[in-house]
Parts: C-alpha cells; structure tokens; sequence
C-alpha cells in the first residue's frame, strides 16, 4: 500500500500538546472575552432599570416639578428642581442627543431593556457552551494524560 493513503494518528503526547494549545489559545480567550462581554450587558441592563425607576419617578411629579440630586461628576452631587419632566433629552451614542416626551422614552428605555436582555441570553449560551467546550477538552487532555502514563 502507498504512503498516500495510509493516515498516521497523533501520538499521543502529540494530542496532548494539541488539545492544550487549543485550550490555551483559543478556547479560553473566548470564554474570558465572553464573560466579560456578559459582564458588561449585566451592567447596561442595571442602568437601563435605573432609568426606568427614575422615568417614572418623573411620571409622577406634579406641576411644580422634583426635586433631586444630580451628580456633577467625580461623585460631586447638588440639588436640582427638574421643573419641566414631561420631555427628556436621551443621549443616542455618538454625541447624538435627542429631546423626546416622557411616555416615548419611556417606550425606548423598555425596548432597550429588552434587546440587551436577548444578548444576554445569546452570550450566556455561549458561555455555557465553551465552559462545555473546556470540559470536553480537559477530559481529552487528562485520557491522553493516563494513555501515556500506562504506555497505551
């Protein structure tokens, strides 16, 4: 029989070094970037719910406004009456603000929630499915570990 056609196997410290440095280099670089990825989502979708709270805070508010502190930056705070809460000015990325009557924001706080909420979802799949991944490999690694060991 040719060469060509016979198929040589990995020795077995050769898989070893294979699944490890897929292990190293792929697998756990993604699980890291997924995590804190999801990490991230966590965070806006907590914002986004603050905002809510606050959006209907505002619903509530009277003719003669609120009362509230506003943080100045750097964790500086003063008090600030909002006189008019029946239009908020909502920062749309790229230094694109947009004036919009409350119930409308209101409206896009509750979509954004929700579009983050199924990235969440996508990315916790996806980080289930690499910790899977990563089990599957160190199981790999450790067979190959035990071949070699006991000569198989």
């Amino acid at each position: 029989m040719s060469s060509l056609f016979t198929a040589t196997a990995p020795t077995q410290p050769g898989r070893a070094q294979i699944y490890s440095a897929h292990l190293q280099s792929t697998l756990l670089p993604e699980l890291e970037v997924s995590r804190h990825a999801l990490i991230s989502v966590e965070h806006d979708i907590s914002e986004y719910d603050d905002l809510l709270q606050k959006l209907d805070q505002l619903e509530k508010a009277d003719e003669r406004g609120i009362e509230t502190l506003s943080e100045l930056g750097a964790g500086v705070w003063v008090e600030t009456r909002i006189s008019d809460t029946k239009t908020v000015t909502l920062d749309l990325g790229l230094d694109v603000h947009m004036d919009m009557p409350l119930a409308e924001a209101r409206e896009y706080v509750i979509k954004k929630i929700d579009v983050l909420k199924k990235k969440r979802d996508s990315l916790s799949k996806k980080e289930e499915f690499l910790v899977w991944q990563v089990g599957q490999f160190h199981g790999a690694l450790s067979q190959s570990n035990e071949n070699s060991i006991s000569g198989i």
